[in-house]
């Protein structure tokens, strides 16, 4: 069935919610994070606010803003960004290399996508001084596969 536009816009380039619902969201480094699961509208604007991802079961939701969103395509969604929370359970390593542990939790700025903290549990930070440890943002190097810190462990932990 044919339908009649009458918005006065050339809407055969249009991206439907059909278009997006259910398509795989990638994050700039090609990381899959998830399904999208609902469109975001403001209600009073009714301009595109953002999505939500289905990260799977067992997983908790997540919602990107669309300033983070690169491109959508037929196929998938594409961000301009690196997630904060799939940092958690990545390995934590000293700038010698040291293991501290694993990201247990992270501290963001508000509700933003970037870093203020980052939880290391350690077995021998957590059962030895049944602790984790804190660490700023400022000490990360980079963030890929694991964590790499710009300092050395004695620097961190006393």
């Amino acid at each position: 069935m044919q339908t009649r536009n009458i918005s006065g816009r050339d809407l055969s380039k249009a991206i439907t919610s059909e278009d997006i619902l259910g398509k795989e969201v990638f994050d700039i480094d090609g990381t899959l994070i998830g399904v999208v699961e609902t469109v975001l509208i403001d209600p009073e604007s009714l301009e595109l606010i953002g999505i939500s991802v289905d990260k799977g079961f067992l997983k908790k939701g997540l919602s990107i803003g669309k300033n983070y969103i690169d491109r959508i395509t037929k196929e998938a969604i594409f961000l301009r960004i690196q997630v904060a929370y799939e940092i958690k359970g990545k390995s934590v390593f000293d700038k010698d290399g040291k293991l501290l542990g694993k990201v247990s939790s992270i501290d963001l700025h508000g509700h933003k996508n970037h870093l203020k903290s980052i939880h290391v549990k350690s077995h021998l930070f957590h059962y030895i001084l049944n602790k984790e440890i804190v660490i700023p943002e400022k000490y990360i190097d980079t963030i890929g596969e694991n964590v790499i810190l710009n300092k050395k462990k004695e620097q961190i932990v006393n």
